[in-house]
C-alpha cells in the first residue's frame, strides 16, 4: 500500500490522484506556515567566469532567494520522472509505424513493430521517394514536427553507411526512442525550484545545507494573500513524501504526440514530479516555491525577490569572522538576529539568549587575536 504525507498528514493514493491543483492552492493558503526558513551555506563560490561570490550572502542583502534547476540538488530520486522504458519505446514505435502507413497491431511487440516499420521504410526508399517524404509533417504541432524531422535526419545519417541492414534500422529508431526519453528526463530542468523549511533548529539540515552549522538560516515573513503576493503564493507547495513513484509514462507519450501537455497533465507532472521526494526526506518539512525557466525571476541569474526577511539565525559553528560580517549586515538592513546553541540536557537545538557580540566566548577570540 501506498503511503502519502503532505504537511504530516497522512493521505491515501486515491486521495493523492484526486488532488487538483486549485483545491490544493486553497488548502495551501488556508494553512500556510506564518514563517518559512532557508539554510544558506555561506561559502564562497565561482560562477562561470571564474569571478568569486559569497551567494548567501547576495541573497541575504538583497531579500532574494535563488531559483535552482533540479540537476543542481542532492537527491537523485528529485524531480527524476517515472517513465517505463519499453512501454514508452513500444508507443513510440507504433506511433512512427502509423505515420508511415503501417496497419499497427496492437498485439504486436516492439521487434515485430520495429520489423514492419523497417520494411516500409525500405519499400518507401527502393520506390525512388526520399527520406524527406516518409512523414506527413504537421508544423502547427512544433513538438511532432521536431521529432519526425530528427527521426528522418538520424536515418539519413544512418543510411550513409553501405551496412545499412534491418539491424542498422533498428539501432536507429531505438537512438531516437533513447533520445526522446533523455530529453523527458531534462524537461524538469526548464523549471527552477526555491526550497524552504519549516523548522530553523533542524540539526540535519543545518548540518546538510548550512555547511555542517558554520551558515546561517533565514525566516521569512509569510504575509496575507493579497494582489502584491499572489504570484508567489500561486507557485509555492508543500513537498508530496511518498514511497510510491507514479508511472507517468502515458503523459509523456501524449505529450510527444500532441506537443503540448493538457492542464490536468501539467498539474500531474507538478504532483507526481517535481513535489514529490522519498519518504528518508520528510524531515525536511520541505515547501517548494516553482518557475518555469524565470518566470518569477528577477533577474536573469534567476534570482526571485521573497516575502520579508523576518530572523537571521547564525550557525552554531560559525566562524568570528562571518559571524560578524553578517551581524553587520542584519544591523544595516534593521534584521533581527540571534545565535543558535546547542542544548546542555537534549539533541536539540535553541536561540541563544546572549547576543553574539556581548558573549564572553567571542569576546575572548577577539582578544587572543588582537593579542597574536
Amino acid at each position: 500500500m501506498s503511503t502519502y504525507y503532505i504537511r504530516d498528514i497522512n493521505f491515501t493514493k486515491e486521495q493523492i490522484n484526486d488532488l487538483e491543483q486549485y483545491k490544493f492552492l486553497m488548502s495551501n493558503l488556508t494553512n500556510m506556515p506564518t514563517s518559512l526558513f532557508k539554510y544558506f551555506p555561506n561559502n564562497i563560490s565561482k560562477d562561470e567566469n571564474g569571478i568569486e561570490h559569497k551567494y548567501s550572502l547576495e541573497a541575504l542583502m538583497n531579500n532574494t532567494v535563488y531559483l535552482s534547476p533540479p540537476s543542481d540538488f542532492d537527491d537523485p530520486y528529485d524531480c527524476n520522472i517515472f517513465v517505463n522504458e519499453y512501454e514508452f519505446a513500444l508507443q513510440r514505435i507504433r506511433y512512427y509505424a502509423s505515420s508511415c502507413g503501417v496497419d499497427v497491431d496492437t498485439k504486436w511487440s516492439y521487434i515485430e513493430t520495429a520489423h514492419h516499420l523497417a520494411n516500409k521504410i525500405f519499400l518507401h526508399l527502393s520506390s525512388g521517394n526520399s527520406i524527406e517524404t516518409l512523414f506527413r509533417l504537421d508544423e502547427t504541432n512544433v513538438m511532432d514536427h521536431k521529432n519526425k524531422i530528427i527521426f528522418q535526419l538520424t536515418l539519413k545519417i544512418n543510411l550513409v553507411s553501405p551496412q545499412v541492414n534491418e539491424m542498422s534500422l533498428y539501432n536507429t529508431f531505438n537512438e531516437v526512442i533513447q533520445n526522446e526519453i533523455y530529453a523527458i528526463q531534462q524537461t524538469a530542468n526548464h523549471f527552477r525550484i526555491a526550497c524552504f523549511a519549516q523548522n530553523p533548529y533542524s540539526m540535519l539540515m543545518w548540518a546538510h545545507y548550512a555547511r555542517s552549522h558554520k551558515g546561517f538560516c533565514i525566516e521569512y515573513e509569510m504575509p496575507f494573500y493579497s494582489k502584491e503576493t499572489e504570484e508567489l503564493y500561486h507557485n509555492l507547495y508543500p513537498v508530496i513524501y511518498t514511497d510510491t513513484r507514479t508511472d507517468l509514462t502515458s503523459l509523456c507519450v501524449n505529450v510527444e504526440e500532441s506537443g503540448k501537455p493538457s492542464e490536468n497533465e501539467l498539474w500531474d507532472y507538478y504532483k507526481y514530479g517535481l513535489l514529490s521526494k522519498s519518504l528518508d526526506w520528510k524531515y525536511q518539512q520541505e515547501w517548494r516555491l516553482i518557475s518555469f525557466d524565470n518566470l518569477i525571476s528577477s533577474d536573469s541569474e534567476y534570482n526571485c525577490n521573497f516575502f520579508k526577511i523576518k530572523k537571521v539565525y547564525l550557525g552554531n559553528k560559525m566562524p568570528l569572522e562571518d559571524r560578524m560580517e553578517i551581524i553587520e549586515i542584519c544591523k544595516n538592513n534593521e534584521i533581527p538576529y540571534t545565535g543558535v546553541n546547542i542544548s546542555p540536557d537534549r539533541f536539540e537545538m535553541k536561540d541563544c539568549n546572549i547576543l553574539c557580540e556581548d558573549c564572553y566566548k567571542i569576546k575572548n577570540i577577539q582578544a587572543s587575536a588582537i593579542q597574536t
